[in-house]
């Protein structure tokens, strides 16, 4: 599919909407035109990014690195208890837990990156200053 613009950035505010206030198909497709190519990962979270503002974004990042957290130590939990019921029940249950520990210790790691991310699809990224 070709694009209609040349050139590799954007070049001004989106004619009839204050800068940060496009709509989200807008923020999408500024940011993919940012990013360039991506992985289908990265295209869902700018797609997840450009429908929120970057304060929600950090909110939602933010339950997730404690759900995940929280689904670990509960699954440590419970696979101990079931060791009194089934070796491998236990064993099963805490291969499930190290999974989520390395997923919540992967979005810990890349948190500033991910942050990053969601302020640049929402507008404040290109040169908008932070409200204080």
């Amino acid at each position: 599919m070709a694009r209609h613009g040349r050139g590799g950035g954007r070049r001004g505010p989106v004619k009839g909407f204050r800068p940060g206030k496009e709509p989200p198909q807008i923020r999408k497709r500024i940011a993919m035109q940012q990013y360039g190519e991506v992985s289908g990962t990265q295209e869902r979270l700018i797609e997840m990014f450009s429908q929120r503002s970057p304060e929600e974004s950090k909110r939602m990042m933010a339950r997730w690195r404690v759900g995940l957290l929280a689904g670990a130590v509960a699954l440590v939990l419970i696979g101990a208890g079931l060791y009194l019921w089934s070796l491998v029940a236990g064993l099963i249950v805490h291969a499930l837990a190290v999974v989520v520990f390395y997923l919540w210790w992967r979005l810990r790691k890349q948190r500033e990156t991910l942050e990053t991310m969601a302020d640049t699809v929402a507008g404040r990224g290109r040169g908008h200053q932070k409200k204080k």
